[in-house]
């Protein structure tokens, strides 16, 4: 065996270490080797005792790898860490998520005794120094790289050298590695997770639903498909699955998904099993409600469970319209292709067909969040920026055309203001500030109030307005008091009084219903607060100096939920928010228990839906769908070619939210007993 570098460790190095993981050596030296498998035929790497392990292409959190590469033969090495009393080859990868969007990278691939490490261009079996900055492996065109402090060390192979493998700077001079895994996950094949098209209605005669997953590529195989419903596997191997044991059913939620495993022309092998496709079964829907949630943190069944909870909740209705308030990743700031490739079709499967529109947090894209709030089609005005804008208007053209659930939302308008509109970058400054966002907020209101109906303005926002633990209500969730000015900046945003003021003034000069929704600081321990007309805001005038003043609301401010389970004093809440008679209700829900809290809101008007005074092409065919809904429903026929039935029985829908009421009544005088 050849020795590769002793892993110094100075009294001095273990001191200043912090963040990365240190584990003391027992043996006088360690050192890397190359290591031959028994076989490598068609992606499989064969070892010793007959283990199989599969060729992949990508490093995914939590999996057991083994690294090899290529000699001038082109036969494969495996990477191996020795000292004199064990050799290892097998490198668990783990990333840090649960960490500040503003943190930097950072990776391990470890073995039981040794962690891979490269440092100053030399490779090392143990972290013995502290850095804070980057610090994170990664695997991309067939090498393995490593980057520290905003440098890429290469691995590198020496055929034949006492030290075969050591660390370089020059691409051209990196190894050939593969990647092998036997995980339940190995590499990943879908591009388009299955999802229904839309809700369906119950006792409607609906057509059994169809799921298809797509594959990333056309060059990739497929050598087997499982199909599940509700957790039992299906007689079905292709990737369009009916679902005909879902057809009859009552109002309720079903979840669909499969299992794939495939392989390409490059012997990558493929495994991964899609998102639960959400299939929902309702009464109606719930007019002019909408659910919202923050910080969900990739725990994205959680989204199926609320709407689940709402369905029980209302005796078989579901909401209009779905707000995701920010925070839909984990980690550093995903890139805006991150988000839209991997994370947005998981989003759509689990939404089951209800329409929904999205706010960055502080961990997303802004402009991913906009473009997905556009693919929705339901009103949104801005151009993709990546501060937010207008993202849904219910007496839009597009809602009523685009609208599966939403366009029963016609009294309410949502402003999406994303996060990077609070974020100012000055070189290596970064400072938080409403400055920019004010101008662009003063004209989507001033264009509301002009032609303002009575609908319900909702200003959905990843960040509050409120400075912590100055607010009486920025509590614990037991009641206690939390620290004042708990956290930094981005918690207590520059000047937060004068937008507040800004949405006070309109809120009061024209007599409008707005709420105003925020999620992101429950890692400073926050209990969801909620407050009315009349309650008086504490908000940051500068942060630096620890200014603020107090005015007197004019609309309602409200934490939206946190539906996570990970993170601070997230508990897996979200708030069911709609029309009840004069008032608004806001229910702040649990998606695994039947705590409920409730908040009648006075509506300051009657919402009228504005008439038509033009006759366009889009008026014409929304009137045509209506009459003809209208004659099938009276006539006491029941369509049957569609699961999107919401553009088959609207009469349904006209009945459906008093009812619905009733029922939520009741449950709420229960719940107060």
């Amino acid at each position: 065996m050849r020795l590769l570098k002793k892993a110094a460790v100075s009294a001095a190095a273990v001191l200043c270490f912090t963040f990365l993981p240190f584990r003391a050596q027992t043996a006088k030296v360690d050192y890397y080797t190359a290591v031959s498998p028994s076989s490598v035929e068609n992606g499989v790497l064969t070892l010793a005792n007959g283990e199989k392990w599969y060729k992949v292409n990508e490093l995914e959190d939590g999996n057991d790898y083994i690294i090899t590469v290529k000699g001038s033969d082109g036969k494969q090495e495996i990477l191996t860490a020795c000292n004199d009393n064990v050799s290892e080859y097998v490198w668990h990868y783990y990333r840090r998520t649960m960490v500040t969007s503003t943190a930097p990278e950072y990776t391990t691939l470890s073995s039981r005794s040794f962690y891979l490490v490269s440092h100053e261009n030399e490779l090392y079996t143990v972290s013995n120094w502290w850095a804070d900055g980057e610090n994170a492996w990664d695997y991309c065109d067939g090498s393995l790289c490593y980057r520290e402090n905003g440098s890429t060390a290469y691995l590198k192979y020496s055929e034949g050298s006492d030290v075969p493998f050591s660390c370089t700077n020059d691409p051209t001079e990196a190894a050939e590695v593969n990647l092998y895994s036997q995980n339940e996950y190995l590499s990943r094949c879908i591009a388009e997770h299955p999802s229904a098209d839309s809700y369906v209605i119950e006792e409607s005669g609906y057509a059994a639903p169809v799921f298809t997953a797509k594959l990333l590529s056309d060059d990739i195989t497929v050598d087997s498909i499982r199909w599940f419903v509700d957790g039992r596997e299906q007689s079905c191997a292709e990737l369009s699955f009916r679902a005909d044991s879902l057809t009859g059913k009552k109002a309720g939620v079903h979840r669909v998904n499969c299992l794939i495993e495939a392989h390409d022309a490059q012997d990558i092998h493929y495994r991964e099993r899609s998102a639960d496709a959400a299939f929902i079964i309702t009464k109606g829907v719930m007019q002019d409600s909408f659910i919202t949630f923050s910080d969900i943190h990739e725990q994205y069944p959680f989204i199926t469970d609320a709407i689940e909870k709402v369905i029980e909740h209302t005796g078989g209705y579901i909401p209009a319209l779905v707000i995701c308030t920010g925070d839909l990743v984990n980690g550093p700031t995903a890139s805006k292709d991150i988000m839209l490739e991997r994370y947005y079709p998981q989003i759509v499967s689990y939404l089951g067909g209800i329409d929904a529109v999205f706010v960055s947090g502080n961990h997303d894209s802004g402009e991913a969040a906009s473009i997905m709030s556009d693919k929705a089609g339901l009103g949104a005005e801005n151009d993709r920026s990546p501060y937010g804008g207008q993202i849904f208007k219910g007496t839009s053209d597009a809602a009523a055309i685009n609208g599966k659930s939403s366009r029963f939302a016609k009294g309410i308008t949502v402003y999406g203001l994303n996060f990077e509109a609070s974020l100012e970058i000055n070189g290596s400054d970064i400072t938080y500030s409403y400055d920019r966002t004010i101008d662009k907020l003063d004209s989507f209101l001033k264009k509301t109030a002009e032609d303002y109906h009575g609908e319900l303005v909702v200003i959905s926002a990843h960040s509050g307005l409120h400075v912590l633990g100055v607010q009486p209500e920025s509590v614990t969730p037991s009641g206690g008091a939390i620290s004042k000015w708990i956290g930094e900046n981005q918690y207590n945003i520059d000047n937060s009084f004068k937008l507040a003021k800004l949405i006070n003034s309109y809120a009061e000069k024209y007599n409008m219903d707005i709420i105003y929704l925020f999620g992101h600081d429950h890692s400073r321990q926050e209990s969801e607060l909620i407050m009315t007309d009349g309650d008086e805001l504490m908000s940051t005038i500068e942060y630096s100096s620890r200014s603020y003043d107090t005015q007197p609301l004019k609309f309602t401010y409200a934490h939206s939920g946190y539906l996570s389970t990970t993170i601070g004093c997230a508990d897996a809440h979200f708030s069911f928010v709609y029309r009840n008679g004069e008032n608004y209700s806001f229910d702040l829900m649990s998606t695994y228990s039947d705590t409920l809290r409730h908040t009648d809101i006075k509506a300051k008007n009657i919402f009228k839906e504005p008439v038509v005074t033009t006759t366009s092409a889009v008026t014409t065919a929304a009137t045509t769908v209506t009459a003809k809904t209208t004659a099938k429903a009276t006539s006491g026929k029941k369509g049957s070619d569609s699961p999107s039935t919401g553009d088959r029985f609207d009469i349904l829908f006209i009945a459906a939210p008093a009812a619905a009421l009733m029922l939520i009544s009741r449950k709420r005088k229960k719940n107060d007993n």
